[in-house]
């Protein structure tokens, strides 16, 4: 078991910690930019990959809905090659954070079983969440749960990432295990 990341000089609890403030940043922007995009709504998370062209005019909608659809423009279906460049990026970058998030969760005092499971919950996560648009686009709208379960596994998984370390760091005041 890790001696913990209380013991750590005081110059690297601040490093830490800005980084993990950065992370907690870069997390809230991502999720917002999905936000503006979708607005966590598995129905404009389907027409955003899939596009609305297939869509056809509803002449019961009421003026401020049809103002609204008029706000969000046309969705074109999401290209292959879009989704290719968008899982380049994401594939290299997600588990590159993930790793460096793991390395600090693994010097804290937290429980062997525990850090297994968020390990494996961002693992799960981040191959739902790379693998869903596809579904989503190629081969059925109900894989838009997928995308849902992804999100909610991120938010579990880095707010234990984010929280474990900073505890540990500033208020665990543990002694070393023998």
């Amino acid at each position: 078991m890790s001696r913990g990341m209380w013991s750590l000089p005081i110059s690297n609890k601040i490093f830490f910690t800005f980084f993990l403030a950065i992370i907690t940043v870069a997390i809230g922007v991502g999720f917002w930019i999905a936000y503006d995009k979708t607005g966590f709504s598995p129905a404009k998370t389907v027409r955003y990959y899939c596009g609305d062209e297939g869509e056809e005019f509803d002449p019961n909608q009421s003026q401020e809905e049809y103002l609204e659809s008029l706000k969000e423009g046309i969705y074109f279906p999401k290209s292959y090659r879009e989704l290719l460049g968008v899982t380049h990026a994401h594939i290299f970058s997600i588990p590159i954070v993930v790793f460096i998030l793991s390395r600090m969760l693994a010097m804290t005092q937290l429980r062997d079983w525990l850090k297994i499971a968020v390990y494996s919950g961002s693992l799960a996560g981040i191959i739902m969440n790379l693998g869903a648009p596809w579904l989503i686009r190629y081969t059925s709208h109900h894989f838009v749960i997928l995308l849902t379960i992804s999100n909610i596994l991120f938010i579990l998984t880095f707010g234990a990432y984010i929280f474990f370390p900073l505890y540990d760091m500033w208020f665990y005041r543990g002694q070393i295990k023998k």
